[in-house]
């Protein structure tokens, strides 16, 4: 695999996607508002006295406005990477609303499926937890003592083994839901390891770590100006829709190199 030209591939993807195209960026931009302004609502030195958080002073109803419309706007980002998913060129424009919102539903419960058994052991550990302090008589005495311990490290060990599949596999499953239009394709175990095998599981961890990486570094040059008082909070919201579209182009390049391709017809 040739990360560099992955890279470089991406980032003209982007530059096309959004330089020029001053609407289509607004429209991302006025997509992501509802969550950046939920900052604006809670104020930290209001709510909290050292480590007490009074909860009586939080504006649940406009917190529930902002969160709702921030989950609402989400579906249409999310529908949009799906026609990036599915190797749009040129990129495609924030058109057919309907079909945007309802893709991006689709993709979201295909991504929230693959972390579903990681949050609910998550919940479960929680319980075991706080089962010694809560509820004595939950779990089956040894000798007298709860083996609370020792079930929460097992459930502890299954929990990061369900994340670090999860994390593998959540990517190339939304975009094998993308290319076929089939949330099951999405989930789609075998088929997805083996576009994963196709691509070299040594390629594609490289991919993801140099993507994690390269995320980071964007997030601290971008976490530098909104340090500014006041207005420094727009630049992050300005310029996540970069992010956003390089991520859903620098993955579908990856899931490419894993499509079987169809074979070249002989010249008689």
């Amino acid at each position: 695999m040739e990360f560099e030209k992955l890279f470089n591939d991406s980032i003209e993807y982007t530059r096309e996607t959004l330089v020029g195209h001053w609407v289509r960026w607004l429209i991302f931009i006025v997509l992501s508002l509802p969550f950046a302004l939920v900052r604006f609502v809670i104020d930290p030195q209001k709510i909290m006295t050292g480590s007490k958080i009074h909860w009586e002073m939080i504006p649940w109803g406009y917190l529930a406005i902002l969160v709702i419309a921030g989950v609402l706007t989400s579906f249409f980002i999310s529908g949009y990477m799906v026609r990036i998913y599915r190797g749009m060129r040129p990129a495609p424009d924030f058109t057919g609303w309907s079909s945007l919102f309802i893709d991006g539903i689709k993709l979201d419960i295909v991504m929230l499926a693959w972390f579903l058994p990681a949050i609910i052991l998550m919940l479960l550990l929680l319980l075991v937890a706080l089962g010694g302090m809560l509820w004595p008589g939950l779990f089956v005495n040894f000798g007298g003592t709860i083996p609370n311990i020792i079930i929460g490290l097992v459930l502890l060990v299954i929990v990061l083994a369900l994340l670090i599949i999860a994390a593998l596999y959540v990517t190339m499953g939304a975009i094998r839901f993308a290319r076929t239009g089939n949330m099951v394709e999405g989930w789609n175990y075998s088929a997805i390891s083996a576009i994963i095998r196709r691509i070299g599981w040594g390629n594609y961890v490289i991919a993801l770590v140099l993507f994690f990486f390269a995320s980071i570094f964007f997030n601290l040059v971008v976490s530098i100006p909104a340090l500014i008082p006041y207005v420094g909070w727009i630049v992050p919201v300005c310029l996540s829709p970069l992010l956003t579209v390089f991520a859903a182009r620098y993955f579908t390049l990856i899931y490419e190199t894993g499509e079987i391709q169809p074979p070249v017809p002989s010249l008689p």
